[in-house]
Parts: C-alpha cells; sequence; structure tokens
C-alpha cells in the first residue's frame, strides 16, 4: 500500500476534537489555528515508525492507514516523523477543503504549501518554532527556547533553511505527489542508513518547554538560553513517557526491543565484516 487510505467524516472529527479546534471554512486564521495546536498536542517520534516498519515486513505496508495513524494520535498520544504527520495533515486539510500539496525539502523531509489569497509553506514534522502558515516566498525567521529557525528565500526563488542544528536544507516550492516521495518514504526504513532510525526519540512540548528524550537523554530548553540535560534510570523513563509525554509506553517499550535488536544485529554484521 503506497498511501493511507482517504479519511473519513469520523476520522476528521476525531482529529479536531483531539486538537481542541471547531470546524470552519477554510481560511488562513483556521489554518493557524489548526497549526498551532498541531504543534502542541502531536509529538515527533520514531517509535511508531519503528513499529510501522517491523510490521511491513509482514504487509509490505510502510504507512498506517488515516484512521489508525489518528486513532495512535487520541488513544497512545503518538505522532510520527515528518512522512506520517505531514501525509496525516494534508488529509486533514484536504477533508476540510483546503487547497494543499506536498513539498520536497532537500535532503529528505516533506512538508506542505497551502494556496489560499497566496502560498503558504506549512511544515509541521521538522520538531521546528513553526505555529504558524508563512508565506512561501518571503524569508522569515523563527524561533523559540531551543533554535532560530532561517528561511531564506534568493534569486529565482530558491528557498534554503538553516536551524543551526544540522545541515542547511534546501525547499523546492513546486507541488509534487505522493508517488515522487515513495521512494524516500521507502529508504527511510532501510536499518543501515536512515538517519531517522540511528536512536529511538521523541520530541513535543511539556509545559510549553520545547523537550526531547532520546533514548535515555531527556533535554528540555527552559528560555534565556538555558537547557536541562539529564540520563534518565528505567523508571524516570517510564514516568516521563507515560505522564508527560503522556503516550503509551507500553508501545515504546516494545519499539524500544525492537530498535535494541537491529542494534545488536548490525554490531554482529560489522563484526563479521571486520
Amino acid at each position: 500500500m503506497k498511501s493511507m487510505s482517504r479519511m473519513s467524516d469520523t476520522t476528521v472529527d476525531q482529529f479536531l476534537a483531539f486538537l481542541q479546534v471547531d470546524r470552519s471554512a477554510p481560511s488562513l486564521s483556521f489554518l493557524n489555528t489548526l497549526i498551532r495546536q498541531h504543534q502542541l498536542k502531536v509529538k515527533w517520534e520514531n517509535l511508531s515508525k519503528i513499529l510501522d516498519g517491523e510490521k511491513a515486513r509482514q504487509t509490505g505496508a510502510y504507512l498506517p492507514s488515516l484512521d489508525e495513524y489518528v486513532q495512535r494520535l487520541v488513544q497512545h498520544g503518538f505522532g510520527g516523523t515528518c512522512f506520517t504527520i505531514s501525509i496525516g495533515f494534508y488529509h486533514l486539510l484536504h477533508s476540510l477543503s483546503f487547497q494543499v500539496d506536498y513539498l520536497y525539502m532537500d535532503p529528505g523531509h516533506v512538508c506542505l504549501r497551502v494556496d489560499l489569497d497566496q502560498p503558504y509553506y506549512v511544515d509541521l514534522g521538522f520538531c521546528a518554532p513553526l505555529y504558524q502558515a508563512m508565506p512561501l516566498y518571503h524569508s522569515f525567521e523563527a524561533q523559540n527556547n531551543r533554535e532560530t529557525f532561517n528561511y531564506t528565500v534568493s534569486a529565482n526563488n530558491k528557498i534554503t533553511i538553516f536551524r543551526g542544528i544540522g545541515e542547511e536544507k534546501v525547499l523546492d516550492p513546486t507541488p509534487i505527489g505522493l508517488d515522487q516521495i515513495w521512494p524516500l518514504i521507502e529508504r527511510s526504513y532501510d536499518w543501515e542508513t536512515s538517519p531517522s532510525l540511528k536512536e529511538t526519540t521523541m520530541f513535543g512540548y511539556v509545559d510549553h518547554k520545547p523537550t526531547s528524550l532520546t533514548h535515555r537523554t531527556l533535554k528540555q530548553h527552559l528560555g534565556g538560553g538555558q537547557k536541562s540535560v539529564k540520563v534518565l534510570s528505567d523508571a524516570e523513563i517510564q514516568y516521563w513517557v507515560q505522564r508527560r509525554f503522556k503516550m503509551d509506553d507500553e508501545l515504546y517499550m516494545r519499539a524500544l526491543d525492537i530498535h535494541q535488536r537491529h542494534v545488536k544485529l548490525a554490531l554482529v554484521s560489522q563484526r563479521s565484516i571486520d
């Protein structure tokens, strides 16, 4: 299966209820409300990606259905990486009658273009301080406690993104179809090469502070350039996953077991090569 199935009216209502947003006609104001609530409530995490990849070994379906995706948000507190998040939000906006398309950012990122009075850049799967739609062809800078995000439009509408964390990316403003993205999605499940599978990780807003848990390391960006970093015990991990991130710790442990198994296999394979 190369795409999530169409989002049903019931699933749209569940998604909106989770975001705590009422239905409205397409407008920039409504779009910005959806974006802000999504950023605050939906986590960026690769745990569901690990679980989906394991299931795909039997089914060949790398992506969940839209109903399954929204149920994971509502019932288990999960979200996804840029692929599932962007595809899920694409279908929500499409179901709400927005004109929406996929955009590709090199290397390896997918976001959205929404056309209203002008084209807008919408990006919810980047862990970036983007709480509203931004005009696609206008430079801007966005900040939060964690980072400064620079979006620069230069000659011939070349768009570059630099965050101070990670490499510079280049955004192509031309709409693309899901079929064009699909090879990228498949490659992202390759345990040997995918950056998104190197460590188990989650990111979200805890007490409105940008907070991440990568393997055992918890980071909270407190403002004023201050950052809290702590290595957690097993009991503390369970507390943070379940009580603070409000995610299903049973699914977390299942994804962690799968990840550890693949790490061990990679070590065995590397030793045999050496």
